[in-house]
């Protein structure tokens, strides 16, 4: 039975067509710029700094896409800035989901860098409320890293709808190098419960971050779901110039654009920028289901800078996902947690720069 979760789950994509965008702002757009006007932490080790981002109803991130916790900006090394904006101006209102002008984001994607998704947990079992009124459980999923959330729909990619039934209670501490989020999640309503502890540290003496994670489920029900990093990196403007390698041999599951990314071997080559409006998409496969798989470079080879991207954790799906402003490598890690069972990963960052 978890393996058939975990198969369903695994055959979710990440977004929809883009459709028709309108022609000018809603209200309350601001630039991307504005963004640093929220409350945030700078961190160092003295190589590396970042922005950390608190959670909570006023911060940076309220949509229903990404985990709240763990929202780093400018991740920095030697002037290079890993993860600065991708869009031009984005929405404040995070009810608003609708679509926008073109260079503009919602609240459901308005962050950079290392975010993490969960996919939700319940939607099906749930069934929508209109077919469960006589049910305590009336409609009610986990989307892990945000909360509890009415299904008002019939489609489990769907960003839940504002407002979360429940959040559960939160906890945000930095440092000097490193920053912790909590959360705690308990609905008796729906049967699901969590504890989830992330952790930021800028790795002394190394131009290295990590981030470590441990959920255990304090519920009565299985949490079965898979999470990825999406890893807006901001490297080389139409990933012009980048090489992704991994210890295995690339295959792409959809077709590429062979006048902007062809795959050679163990290598992804980026042969040409995208135009704006352009959009280079695959899953990707080629892995064996070992955590050394999950070793990945991306390199711009005009500039010598660069980032590693490990995990302690074997893969079970990988997305590649450009455009012009921001390249993303997408891979999955498969959860499946038992009432009182624990899980814990960690991705590994080692950034680079010319002649290292």
């Amino acid at each position: 039975m978890r393996r058939a979760a975990l198969a369903a789950i695994l055959m979710a994509g990440a977004c929809g067509p883009a459709g028709a965008q309108p022609a000018s702002d809603a209200p309350g757009t601001l630039p991307a710029t504005a963004l640093e006007d929220f409350r945030h932490v700078q961190i160092s080790n003295g190589l590396i700094t970042a922005q950390v981002y608190p959670p909570g109803e006023k911060e940076l991130y309220r949509g229903t896409r990404f985990d709240h916790a763990g929202v780093v900006f400018h991740v920095t090394y030697k002037g290079q800035d890993f993860s600065t904006y991708w869009f031009d101006r984005f929405v404040t209102d995070p009810r608003d989901t609708g679509k926008q002008a073109p260079g503009v984001e919602t609240a459901c994607c308005a962050v950079s860098g290392p975010v993490e998704e969960f996919a939700a947990v319940g939607f099906q079992e749930a069934g929508p409320c209109r077919e469960a009124a006589q049910k305590t459980e009336c409609g009610r999923f986990l989307k892990p890293g945000i909360g509890i959330f009415t299904r008002d729909n019939d489609n489990p990619l769907r960003f839940p709808t504002l407002p979360a039934l429940n959040e559960g209670k939160r906890t945000f501490k930095a440092g000097k190098t490193g920053a912790a989020w909590t959360q705690d999640l308990d609905d008796p309503q729906s049967g699901y419960g969590y504890k989830y502890e992330k952790t930021v540290q800028l790795v002394p003496g190394k131009p290295q971050m990590t981030i470590s994670h441990v959920l255990t489920n304090t519920g009565k029900k299985d949490i079965v779901t898979t999470v990825y990093c999406h890893n807006f990196l901001s490297l080389s403007p139409g990933s012009e110039h980048l090489v992704i390698t991994a210890p295995f041999t690339w295959q792409a599951l959809d077709e590429l654009q062979p006048e902007f990314v062809k795959l050679d071997g163990k290598a992804i080559r980026y042969v040409a920028p995208l135009p704006k409006g352009v959009t280079t998409q695959s899953l990707m496969s080629g892995f064996n289901g070992e955590a050394s798989d999950y070793d990945f470079t991306i390199t711009n080879t005009a500039t010598g800078f660069g980032q590693r991207i490990r995990a302690d954790q074997p893969m079970v799906r990988i997305n590649m996902w450009s455009i012009t402003p921001t390249y993303s490598l997408e891979p999955y890690i498969a959860i499946a947690l038992k009432p009182g069972e624990t899980k814990r990963w960690t991705y590994t960052y080692d950034f680079f720069g010319p002649e290292q």
